[in-house]
């Protein structure tokens, strides 16, 4: 199965969610105001409500439809699907971090996908994220942003 193209995020986004915090100097600095994607923790803070409503709202979507508790399974399956993302966009491998990190840590995929989902929603909205995980989880499935409706 091959992975769809991640949507392109900002410079500032890049460095962001690129650059681990076990690299950088963050005691006692303040953030900078003047760009929206300022803290990495912030994007995925963000990024990962975003990524749990936009991957729901395709799974309630899909066809044919799921009963509450197929939903509910469906649902509980994404942490396999983040860590499968994320090794298919070899994310992990362009992570600048301290030796002693483990990006294989399912936090640490966990921050990166939820860090790269709430870059898009500030740079694209929640239409764009929603296109974007649609065509991760399944090109057939038909999103009320596929359709024109949110």
């Amino acid at each position: 199965m091959e992975i769809s193209l991640a949507p392109p995020i900002d410079g500032d986004a890049m460095l962001e969610i690129f650059v681990h915090l076990s690299t950088r100097v963050r005691a006692g600095m303040p953030m900078n105001s003047d760009s929206l994607y300022n803290d990495g923790p912030r994007l995925a803070a963000l990024g990962s409500k975003i990524l749990e409503a936009a991957y729901m709202c395709i799974l309630f979507h899909q066809r044919p439809m799921k009963k509450a508790a197929e939903l509910e399974a469906a649902f509980n399956e994404l942490p396999r699907w983040i860590d499968w993302w994320v090794d298919g966009y070899k994310w992990r491998e362009k992570v600048r971090c301290a030796q002693d990190v483990n990006m294989r840590d399912p936090k640490e995929t966990r921050h990166l996908m939820d860090a790269y989902v709430g870059a898009v929603f500030v740079g694209g909205g929640f239409k764009a994220v929603l296109r974007w995980i649609a065509a991760l989880v399944d090109s057939s499935t038909k999103t009320p942003a596929q359709q024109g409706r949110v």
